[in-house]
């Protein structure tokens, strides 16, 4: 490790203070930290026989020679800090990481532990005195010890790899789509007409609203001409009639109904039997049983599945089993293969914990106790993938606190909010929308927080769930006159809205105004990924890009043909794409993707592993 390191770290530290922790450091990435690095190594820290002594046997080599045991020498650490770094080695869970380089006899070691930058001297070999606590090395990167090993890992391997340091995106133009009043139950982007063409959705308890693109860099309102006449105050999309057309599933705050979409461009509504009296809900997501359409219905109490009867209508399956315990106020349900089982599961947040109700051929599993809790109010769930392992993991917006849950694999959550970057210390309560998108298109889930009383907050994935948050993604034209109320935002969408292959956004601001920001990126690698007609899901989908040393570069779930599921690529080449159908065994489909995205049916049949 060169000279470099304490040059811009020393230079970094005078210029940001104390305020280190939410600015990057450009100058000296994970990049820089690896290159140089001549030493890396991780494994358990556990206690010694010594009362100021920590040691690190077996440790994983990940770069360089590693010793059989290392001490730690925390007799050496300044005082003013020696408590609090000594209840971050007792508090630590998880393996600790250590680099250590020298160049031109300059010596550096650092030490990464329960999400704290350690830093270290080197004495004799194996042996390390701990000197203080380094919070300038937050601006190379901020999150949990165990996603920094990845990273590391991931660097060594790939020496092209790139860890970004904005977030990257730029609009080539906006456009005002209208005025939308009312309560907003959400928007989306839909596939409307036809597939492969995104249209624009918003949910609103005075009139639903559809817009489709119209030439270059433009929406044009069709409500009146597709004969939407429905009043949204929660809806879901879902394919009921097979026809791979997703059909809207609303909920006025009475009653729910389904409109079928055509592929004239008209909506018709469906037989009386899809028309239910709800007293109410709390959410609307796609959910099948034996692949039958399907939608959960969350309320106040048990969750209802409404399985698709045919053409005749609904089919009741209440969720079975309750637990005995009083968990406090729920939110909707989040439902996803979260154990990558082929079936979909359902996942219910409350107050002071969740219930999960794992899948199964022809139903659900009776009821488990699960960790995931909103910790009071009614939050919004944004599933998605941000530790790229190839499972799906839950951000909760809450109105008194935000939580991120960190899914095993196996559908357990543990909570990891304070080692996911600028997500720990830059992420206020209250969110109007949350939605996980990539609009810089890098393979690395995004975060975008919409406020209607403040700015939004566009946290960009680094990489390994340590997200950044530097505020350069604005919106242009929300600026108002002094002395009048700030625009906010009450919902957000992104879809590739002018056909040019890339995401773009949509945002429905607090005075109601409906503006389109369109990416000046064109013609981007991803994926559009889709289930046989006829099929709903929800199923979990993974991208991996390399054969040697496979890097995830997204996982979502896919929840029938249309609308599709869109992945963004890290680069164009050859990647494969993982998932599981209900009752089948994992299959693997190879892909090349060159300009622009390409279309995937996950279908039974798999290509060579």
């Amino acid at each position: 490790m060169s000279r470099t390191l304490a040059a811009a770290a020393l230079a970094f530290l005078l210029l940001y203070g104390s305020v280190a922790r939410a600015i990057i450091n450009p100058r000296f990435t994970p990049v820089q930290l690896v290159s140089e690095a001549d030493q890396i190594f991780a494994g358990p820290l556990e206690a010694s026989t010594k009362p100021l002594e920590w040691k690190m046997a077996a440790a994983t080599r990940i770069k360089g020679k590693s010793p059989p045991t290392s001490v730690l020498n925390l007799a050496t650490c300044e005082k003013d800090h020696l408590d609090e770094i000594r209840q971050a080695l007792k508090d630590n869970r998880g393996p600790a990481v250590l680099f250590f380089g020298s160049q031109d006899g300059q010596k550096r070691a650092f030490l990464h532990v329960a999400g704290q930058w350690v830093k270290l001297q080197p004495a004799e070999t194996g042996r390390w005195d701990v000197l203080a606590p380094a919070p300038d090395m937050v601006g190379t990167f901020a999150g949990g010890s165990d996603m920094l090993i990845r990273m590391a890992q991931y660097l060594v391997r790939d020496t092209d790899a790139e860890v970004p340091v904005t977030v990257g995106v730029r609009w080539s133009g906006q456009a005002k789509l209208g005025n939308v009043p009312g309560t907003i139950a959400g928007m989306t982007a839909v596939e409307f007409g036809k597939a492969g063409q995104t249209c624009l959705f918003v949910g609103s308890s005075d009139g639903d609203r559809l817009f489709r693109p119209k030439g270059q860099d433009a929406l044009e309102d069709i409500t009146a001409a597709a004969g939407l006449d429905s009043k949204s105050r929660r809806f879901t999309w879902i394919d009921i009639d097979g026809d791979g057309l997703a059909d809207l599933v609303s909920w006025d705050g009475e009653n729910l109904s389904v409109r079928l979409a055509g592929s004239d461009g008209k909506f018709k509504p469906a037989g009386p039997g899809f028309s239910l009296a709800l007293a109410g809900c709390l959410g609307l997501a796609p959910c099948s049983t034996d692949r039958l359409p399907g939608v959960l219905v969350s309320s106040s109490g048990r969750p209802l599945l409404l399985a698709a009867d045919g053409g005749r209508g609904w089919k009741k399956m209440p969720l079975a089993g309750d637990l005995e315990e009083d968990l406090g106020q729920p939110s909707a349900c989040v439902v996803a293969d979260f154990d990558n089982d082929g079936f979909a599961d359902v996942l219910q947040p409350a107050q002071r914990g969740g219930i999960l109700w794992k899948g199964k051929a022809g139903g659900f599993d009776k009821p488990l106790r699960s960790a995931v809790a909103t910790g009071g109010g009614t939050a919004r769930a944004a599933p998605g993938d941000f530790a790229e392992k190839g499972s799906i993991d839950v951000f909760l917006a809450g109105p008194e606190k935000n939580t991120l849950w960190e899914n095993d694999g196996k559908g357990n959550f543990r909570e990891v909010l304070r080692y996911a970057g600028s997500l720990g210390y830059k992420c206020p309560a209250g969110a109007a929308d949350a939605q996980v998108m990539d609009l810089n298109h890098d393979g690395r889930p995004d975060l975008f927080l919409a406020y209607e009383q403040s700015d939004l907050l566009y946290h960009f994935n680094r990489g390994f769930r340590s997200f950044a948050e530097e505020g350069e993604l604005r919106l242009p034209g929300t600026q108002t006159a002094p002395g009048q109320p700030r625009l906010g935002q009450k919902a957000v969408a992104a879809g590739d809205f002018n056909g040019d292959g890339s995401l773009d956004l949509a945002v429905l601001l607090t005075n109601g105004d409906l503006v389109c920001y369109f990416n000046d990126k064109m013609s981007m690698p991803g994926l559009r990924l889709r289930l046989p007609k006829g099929m709903t899901g929800p199923v979990t989908a993974s991208c991996w890009l390399g054969d040697e040393h496979p890097i995830c570069t997204g996982t979502l779930s896919v929840a029938g043909h249309s609308p599709a599921a869109y992945v963004a690529l890290r680069s164009p080449g050859a990647c494969k794409v993982r998932y599981r159908l209900p009752g089948g065994t994992e299959q693997v489909k190879n892909v090349t993707v060159e300009d622009g995205p390409k279309d995937l049916v996950l279908d039974g049949v798999s290509g060579k592993k």
